[in-house]
């Protein structure tokens, strides 16, 4: 079957080529009429544009869309904000997972740009600061993750540190002083990322309320897989004496705890409170009912692909976005338990 152009779509749609390649580019200045006729005679005959062909024109129509991993619950959100925002435009994006090996990460971006994508959005991403920041003068470029700043492209956030703070007042409330922080080893963790952030904002929080001398750090990595995340849940939950509460730095993280202390008897919320970070759709299941500092997934992507249209459209100043999070409260946390 031939495969329908342009100037296909401009005889069934009664409108000019320049009118077709307007709707394309979601140009301002088009009637809502003409918008329909055209796009009435694209899907009439199954119309795509050919990305290598517009690729020689200029843009592509195509964003790069990189993420840490497939098995993150989280991640789903930040798609749903990246493809909700999409909707409206003419661009599609390409969404690539890679392993956290850095010169693996690196390669994963380097074929992107060699299929000439317009723009990249990266989930924290381990690189170094001046390689994303060469990458960002050839392509623009948003990252979430990570907090970077003077660096020549845009970042979303959730305030990490003070989600740290809402996770271990919480706590406190309800008793406990020895709470432990479930982290990521500064090998795994890039700079200015996320881990690092609420890491700060849990010593902060248990200095300010007079518990320096209670602060428990456990580090798990990205290297060595799901298992050596059981292992260091174990380690806690054997640790003497063992915390009352323990902050994890994802929910990912705090399920494998929750799954850990299962095994050994350690009933959650009565001899353990736990709380995640992502408030991700899992931690909802009335099995798990995770309280979970919320940062806002679906709002990170959306945000995050605003700013690069922005960016793609001709803005060259830096954006920096921090949205707020909050601690949606439910059954993995209770009162500090009564030890014999």
């Amino acid at each position: 079957m031939k495969r329908a152009t342009i100037k296909d779509v401009a005889e069934a749609a009664g409108v000019s080529r320049a009118a077709v390649s307007k709707v394309l580019r979601n140009a301002y200045g088009l009637s809502d009429d003409m918008r329909a006729r055209v796009e009435a005679a694209m899907t009439a005959l199954n119309y795509r544009p050919q990305t290598a062909a517009r690729g020689l024109r200029g843009r592509t129509y195509t964003l790069g869309i990189v993420l840490p991993d497939m098995r993150n619950p989280f991640f789903p959100d930040i798609l749903d904000g990246v493809i909700s925002t999409l909707r409206s435009t003419s661009y599609e994006p390409l969404i690539g997972f890679r392993p956290s090996a850095e010169a693996t990460e690196q390669h994963a971006i380097d074929t992107m740009l060699d299929h000439k994508i317009d723009g990249f959005l990266m989930v924290a991403p381990r690189l170094e600061e001046a390689y994303l920041t060469t990458v960002a003068t050839s392509v623009p470029t948003v990252m979430i993750g990570r907090h970077d700043r003077d660096c020549g492209y845009d970042t979303v956030n959730n305030d990490d540190r003070a989600g740290a703070r809402l996770a271990v007042e919480h706590f406190i409330s309800l008793g406990h002083r020895d709470i432990a922080y479930f982290g990521l080893d500064p090998e795994s963790a890039a700079p200015n990322n996320s881990t690092t952030r609420r890491l700060v904002g849990y010593r902060e929080t248990m200095a300010a309320h007079g518990l320096t001398e209670r602060i428990s750090i456990f580090e798990g990595t990205h290297f060595r897989g799901d298992r050596y995340d059981e292992e260091v849940s174990r380690r806690i939950l054997q640790s003497q004496p063992r915390p009352t509460a323990v902050f994890c730095w994802t929910d990912s993280v705090a399920f494998t705890l929750m799954a850990e202390a299962a095994k050994l008897g350690i009933r959650v919320p009565d001899d353990l409170s736990v709380i995640g970070y992502d408030n991700s759709r899992l931690a909802a299941l009335p099995q798990l009912s995770l309280t979970s500092v919320d940062q806002a997934g679906h709002q990170l992507g959306s945000e995050a692909m605003k700013l690069l249209i922005e960016r793609i459209e001709g803005r060259q100043t830096d954006q920096h976005i921090i949205l707020p999070p909050h601690l949606d409260v439910k059954g993995s946390t209770g009162p500090v338990p009564v030890r014999g």
